[in-house]
């Protein structure tokens, strides 16, 4: 998964372009569903568009979902890019050339 509890991240794929781009909150794990598979979350019957982990997440506006603006929406984790600035920080820093 690249996705853990508590991360801030990025949509990357969605199935409502205009959430593409996103920043939202990663709140809960729901668990790894096969594709069409249904499963209730919390009374919400939802279906897995891939085979994927699942993820419950949320912002403060701007979501879309079937229904229209919604502050939170399930998601699979390879649709999501978490956003870490220290890791950033240090993968660029394992790039630099200190010998010179």
């Amino acid at each position: 998964m690249k996705c853990e509890q508590g991360d801030i991240a990025k949509i990357i794929m969605s199935l409502r372009p205009q959430n593409i781009g996103k920043t939202v909150l990663v709140e809960n794990y729901i668990g790894h569903f096969k594709q069409g598979e249904e499963f209730d979350f919390r009374g919400i019957i939802c279906k897995a568009q891939i085979t994927d982990h699942y993820w419950w997440i949320s912002t403060d506006h701007g979501l879309q979902n079937m229904l229209g603006d919604t502050p939170k929406a399930y998601i699979p984790d390879t649709w999501l890019e978490p956003l870490r600035p220290n890791k950033l920080s240090q993968k660029e820093e394992e790039k630099l050339d200190l010998t010179a």
